[in-house]
């Protein structure tokens, strides 16, 4: 039997949390979804994920917190898909010297997020500790 990637989920809006993780188990990925950025922390330490789909208020000012904890988990840290508003787009360039270039604006296509993570947990990209 193959194992189901595991996608770690941060949404601080219930509804977006919840209908994202409910559509990931529905496509067969293992998920865990948190609704803050200390949750998320704790998350990367508990679970070896292939995958975050984290909302860019939890990544932007906690990137290297981020990286450095996926840094010490595991030898091939996961992707991470970001999703934002339109307005926070250039928040992104922050994320990008990083090695965080994977992005969804909000609101996305559900079918759109699932085809990037069907490419994404495919192919890992490794994200830079600066």
């Amino acid at each position: 039997m193959t194992e189901r990637p595991m996608i770690i989920v941060a949404e601080a809006e219930d509804a977006v949390r919840e209908s994202i993780e409910m559509i990931l188990i529905d496509e067969g990925y293992d998920c865990h979804a948190v609704a803050d950025s200390q949750a998320l922390l704790r998350a990367i330490h508990l679970h070896d994920c292939d995958l975050i789909i984290a909302d860019i208020t939890f990544v932007y000012r906690n990137i290297e917190s981020i990286l450095s904890a996926l840094h010490n988990y595991s030898s091939s840290p996961p992707p991470i898909l970001v999703t934002l508003s339109y307005e926070r787009i250039r928040d992104m360039l922050h994320l990008v010297k990083f090695g965080v270039t994977e992005y969804l604006i909000k609101p996305f296509n559900f079918d759109q997020m699932l085809y990037r993570v069907s490419k994404m947990t495919d192919t890992r990209s490794p994200l830079q500790l600066k």
